[in-house]
């Protein structure tokens, strides 16, 4: 699994990648975050957290498939990667 983490000046562009095909996504939705984690598994499935601060987080996509081709608009500007 690969993780990848935004920071708070992040989080609204990842959010727009990742969500903003949705009728209801809206910037102020996810600009109340800290940050933001990626969680790839290596079969190419993926969730996406939201860090709420103080070690708490709200998951916002279940791990699934990459079916929309998301990953590849917001993997390269991700502000630290690690590997597990």
């Amino acid at each position: 699994m690969t993780r990848y983490y935004y920071g708070q000046g992040k989080v609204v562009l990842a959010a727009r990648e990742l969500f903003g095909w949705q009728e209801d996504y809206a910037d102020e939705k996810y600009s109340r975050y800290t940050g933001m984690e990626i969680a790839l598994q290596d079969d190419g499935r993926f969730s996406v957290w939201g860090d709420l601060g103080e070690e708490d987080a709200e998951l916002l996509r279940d791990t699934k498939p990459d079916h929309k081709n998301l990953l590849p608009r917001v993997l390269g500007f991700a502000d630290e990667r690690t590997k597990e």
